[in-house]
């Protein structure tokens, strides 16, 4: 969820800067990173299926974490366009790809009975890291920091939320699908 506050607090700021178009350029990029995320979702769900959900969740959240943690050295490139947006849409079809990953994880740890209840309870915790994370995303920029490091930051953490899921789960008593 990190990623997302930094996909709508500060990746169209810096967008804005260094992409063709000002603006213009950035929506594109948003828009290139949709597209990306339409890629991802099901090649997560292939993912769940052969390798299983805590597999997929790892992979596609360190691809994630790392492709925006990357975005300060695409920046300090010369022409930092190319190389800024290919990171921007790297991270888009990762989490698109995790998304699957981490609904069945979800639905697997559930009580029987409670999936319903399972599903809910990320959505909610996501929705209390929008709340804040911009905020501190606006602080790092604010106090500082290269071009990027709010972006980074967010990559950090999503890395830091892939480590989890791989220590924190087990990976015995995955069922995977064909």
């Amino acid at each position: 969820r990190f990623g997302f506050a930094a996909k709508i607090a500060s990746v169209p700021l810096v967008a804005a800067q260094v992409l063709p178009g000002g603006a213009a350029g950035a929506g594109a990029l948003v828009s290139l990173a949709g597209l990306g995320g339409l890629v991802g979702a099901p090649v997560g769900g292939f993912g769940v299926d052969r390798v299983g959900a805590r597999a997929t969740a790892v992979a596609s959240g360190l691809v994630g974490g790392c492709a925006l943690s990357a975005v300060p050295a695409a920046l300090s490139q010369e022409d930092p366009a190319v190389a800024f947006s290919a990171l921007i849409i790297l991270w888009s079809t990762a989490v698109a790809a995790q998304a699957p990953a981490l609904q069945a994880l979800a639905q697997r740890l559930a009580p029987p009975g409670g999936e319903a209840e399972a599903l809910a309870l990320p959505r909610a915790a996501g929705d209390g890291v929008y709340i804040v994370v911009p905020y501190l995303l606006g602080l790092v920029v604010d106090a500082g920091a290269p071009q990027g490091a709010d972006i980074a930051l967010a990559g950090v953490a999503g890395v830091i939320g892939a480590v989890a899921v791989f220590v924190a789960l087990p990976s015995r008593g995955e069922e995977k699908i064909g």
